[in-house]
């Protein structure tokens, strides 16, 4: 286990090295079409909810459309791919669908005979490839796996681990993401925090792999440990143990911006017809950041958002996102266990901290398309560097930030006035330095030049902070600064007892 705590400003800096200013991102508001049921009141409400968002996107209702979560392939060949493909233009990148359209399409095998075939896919899986499937044989016809030269190519994702942004001039497939939860309160909440993504000091990333577990020889965890995030000096947990991982490192308090796991293989207690909640509610003490993303090695995370339905007891992806997360992966039935059936968490997070968008980050990591894998949260959704003083996430440091540590100034984690936000070294209570931190980049919102605050802000200040102002902002303690040698990908991260913190 390991734990690196950043400098204010460093944290950001190494995170987005080589993301290079001004990199025009494919995947826009006008590249993004939102599909929802007409027959479903959360649908439309979400379509709306997210249009008001993100203004620009396209909007489609479809109709004669069931709002069960499983259909039969023929819904999806006869009645939902025809009116999409109406309303596809060349610059569509992204296909949104939403709470009341299909989750899961079932299509049974036709022979017993038939080779490599997959009874289900998910409806995102299947709209990434919407130009050029469309049949039940090549629906269901996996078995590039096992043949590739006489397989089926187009369940294949082109834009698997490519270097580059996201189009569909270029790789012939669609993006495709969800906007769902228990409810759509829960959904726009995700939608919300999702805006405000911003990698700050104080976040962690929890990496909870188990050697007893199924996928423990193949998951990429080590990987994303190692290679990802220690290079970047973010502050993370590994553990290879069987212990299962409830809470962050003892000390100041931390937000965790990234989960992964094994879920209910790697010690989470399943959920259970007396009580369907999972781990995720039940045992996930940890806060979760806006933008916190979740992938676990479960094959049921993505069954259903319908509350109080559960498969194999396992964790569901409306969980997270009913508990304060933003988004994540996930499968809608059975995807087996191998590295080219789940999206590799290395990757998706790499792409993340690239600064690319969330739905090109997930299927860049994600192998197959035309089947179970799902991709849950804005599709926009991007961790953006961290204004320096910007409590409140809109990009800038003014009278609203100063008013937010002034409320919390004085207090400690674990006193109800403490904001984690408002604490700009994440050393777990608001002080005199907080507050002289803010005031120092505080800006002129209409020219984004740093200004002397107004005399009502002023006011705001304790005595003392132009003494503070004096001196050159302080790092955190030696020990969170604490690093680890370089690993190899082969190498995994040894493991340390939370007492080492």
């Amino acid at each position: 286990m390991r734990l690196a705590a950043p400098a204010l400003s460093a944290a950001v800096l190494v995170a987005f090295a080589g993301l290079g200013g001004g990199r025009l991102f494919a995947v826009s508001t006008s590249s993004v079409l939102v599909l929802y049921n007409a027959a479903s009141p959360d649908g439309s409400e979400i379509a709306s909810y997210y249009s008001q968002k993100h203004p620009g996107v396209q909007t489609l209702a479809l109709s004669n459309v069931p709002t069960t979560e499983q259909v039969t392939w023929d819904v999806y060949l006869n009645q939902i791919r025809p009116q999409v493909l109406g309303a596809l233009t060349n610059s569509t990148e992204v296909i949104v669908t939403t709470k009341g359209l299909p989750l899961r399409i079932y299509n049974p095998k036709p022979s017993p005979f038939v080779f490599a075939w997959k009874q289900y896919s998910s409806l995102e899986s299947e709209l990434t490839r919407i130009d050029t499937i469309n049949s039940r044989d090549l629906m269901g016809n996996q078995g590039w796996q096992y043949n590739p030269p006489t397989g089926n190519p187009l369940a294949v994702n082109p834009y698997y681990y490519a270097d580059a942004p996201f189009s569909h001039q270029t790789y012939a497939t669609r993006l495709a993401a969800r906007l769902d939860g228990y409810s759509a309160a829960d959904v726009e909440g995700a939608i919300d925090r999702a805006a405000r993504a911003v990698l700050r000091p104080g976040y962690q990333f929890i990496v909870d792999d188990d050697p007893s577990a199924p996928a423990a020889n193949i998951d990429h965890m080590p990987q994303l440990a190692a290679n990802v995030l220690a290079p970047r000096n973010l502050g993370y947990t590994y553990d290879n143990t069987t212990t299962f991982i409830t809470h962050t490192p003892a000390g100041p308090p931390r937000m965790v911006l990234g989960y992964d796991s094994h879920g209910v293989y790697g010690g989470g207690a399943p959920a259970t017809p007396a009580d369907p909640r999972s781990y995720i509610q039940t045992q996930l003490a940890f806060q979760r950041a806006p933008g916190a993303v979740f992938q676990t090695w479960e094959s049921y995370n993505a069954y259903s958002f319908t509350a109080g339905v559960n498969k194999a007891g396992q964790g569901l992806l409306a969980e997270w996102l009913k508990t304060g997360g933003t988004a994540g992966v996930g499968n809608v039935e059975e995807p087996y266990v191998d590295i080219a059936n789940v999206a590799n968490e290395d990757r998706l997070f790499e792409m993340l901290l690239r600064g690319y968008t969330w739905a090109e980050a997930a299927w860049n990591a994600t192998r197959q398309l035309s089947y179970v894998n799902t991709i849950v949260g804005d599709p926009l959704m991007v961790f953006q560097p961290w204004v320096e003083g910007d409590v409140d996430f809109d990009g800038l440091v003014n009278l609203y930030d100063l008013t937010r540590v002034k409320a919390a100034y004085g207090s400690a984690a674990g006193n109800p006035r403490y904001d984690f936000f408002a604490d700009m070294d994440a050393d777990g209570r608001v002080d005199l330095y907080d507050l002289a931190y803010v005031k120092a980049r505080y800006m002129n919102p209409a020219s984004g030049t740093l200004a002397v605050p107004e005399p009502a802000s002023l006011a705001l200040l304790t005595v003392g902070v132009g003494a503070i102002l004096a001196l050159k902002p302080r790092r955190l303690t030696a020990a969170a600064r604490r690093d680890s040698p370089s690993r190899s990908t082969s190498q995994r991260p040894p493991h340390r007892q939370a007492s080492d913190f």
